[in-house]
This record gives structure tokens, sequence and C-alpha cells, in this order.
């Protein structure tokens, strides 16, 4: 089998969508899916745990024992830069007040003391850049990411200042659902269902991503 090596290159869209308590994306009435591209930037930082070392020295000094276990992956932290305000997007992260004015659904967010327990996936297209950008028929090829569990959300630091404003999100992975499956919705962007104990996975793919639209809409159909 021959391998397909990628050149990825800024990013088109990301989508977020609303899970339960365990990680399942949620259709039908009262789900929520966004697809952006008001943001900057998404950064992911890894973190592992370190194997457990075992040092015992004989008299002498010289190593009796020098042993370690492996390290193991704990979660990634992601933390996202908005320039665009959704207030959908903003709910689905943090399970916040959802505000409505003048009979408009959605115009902000009251943010509340009390336990953040919101889950959600994130997904992200980029597309392919150089030699091997589109495929042998032309169609444009993507890296597809997905980060199909993520929860413990935080806001980040923010100013208002003579400039652009920048408002901040971040949140943890843990492990994903096996009922997560190929991807929420009926449009897939990968075709192997991932492993037990998948945080986070990327795959190449001729499938566009979603259109961006501001607000949420709902899930049809299943995972």
């Amino acid at each position: 089998m021959v391998a397909q090596c990628a050149t990825p290159i800024k990013a088109r869209v990301f989508r977020l969508v609303k899970l339960t308590d365990c990680g399942v994306p949620v259709s039908g009435t009262g789900s929520a899916v966004v697809v952006s591209k008001g943001w900057t930037q998404t950064s992911v930082a890894p973190e592992y745990e370190d194997g457990q070392e075992f040092i015992q020295l004989l008299v002498t000094g010289e190593p009796c024992v020098n042993q370690k276990d492996p390290s193991f992956l704990k979660r990634a932290t992601l933390e996202t830069t908005w320039c665009t305000l959704d207030p959908d997007a903003l709910v689905i992260i943090t399970g916040d007040q959802l505000l409505t004015t003048g009979g408009v659904t959605g115009t902000g967010v009251a943010f509340a003391e009390g336990l953040i327990t919101t889950r959600w996936s994130l997904e992200v297209w980029q597309p392919l850049a150089g030699v091997g950008a589109c495929d042998a028929s032309g169609a444009q090829r993507y890296v597809y990411w997905a980060f199909p569990n993520v929860g413990n959300a935080k806001i980040g630091n923010f100013a208002f200042a003579n400039g652009t404003f920048n408002f901040i999100t971040s949140g943890e992975t843990q492990a994903m659902s096996a009922l997560w499956g190929l991807g929420p919705g009926n449009t897939h962007w990968i075709t192997d269902t991932p492993d037990e104990g998948t945080h986070f996975l990327y795959n190449i793919t001729t499938t566009a991503p979603p259109t961006p639209t501001c607000g949420a809409v709902t899930l049809p159909g299943g995972s």
C-alpha cells in the first residue's frame, strides 16, 4: 500500500458539534452544529505523562536497575482565538445562557458562575498546497482534523482597546466515544472508525468541508 503525504496550508473552516456528557453527538431536537471561519487560529498542545523511572544503584555507584516505563498521552489542550463572536458557538462550548433581543434568537451570551459540564467536538479543514493539492480528477484535497470529545471549557483573558478584538476559548480532549463513529451527521471525511482511546486524528480527503454560516443548525440523522 502506498502512503499519501500532504502539505496542508492555512485552514478553511471549523465545525463545532454539541455532544452529550458521554461524548455522543446530539442529533435532532436539542442538537447544535456551528460551521464558521470567524477565527484566527486554534493551537493544540498535547500533554503527556512521563513514564515512571526505576533507578537502583550498586554500592559502587553503578546502576543495578535503570528502567523507565513508556510515556502516554493524557489529553490535548485546544485554544481558539475568535475574531467573530458567534453566540451559538460560544453556548456549545460553555453551556451558558443564550440571549435574545427584539425577537432575534442569539444576540449574545450571559456568562455565569458554576460548573461547566458541556462537551463538544471540533473539526478543522485545511486545503493542501503545492504538488498533490488536487487528485487526478482535479478535485481539491483537504486535511481533515477531528477532536471528537472536548470539554472543560474556559474563557481566556480579553481586552478592549484601540485595535481589533479577540476572544479566546479553550478546552481539553478526552478519549472519543465509540458512538462518535465516523463523525457527526451523514457526510463523513474518514472511512475507518478510530480506535478506542483516540483523542485526535487527521485524514486526507477530497470531500469538501461544510459551508460556514452564522449561528447553529440542527444535526440531522445519527453519527
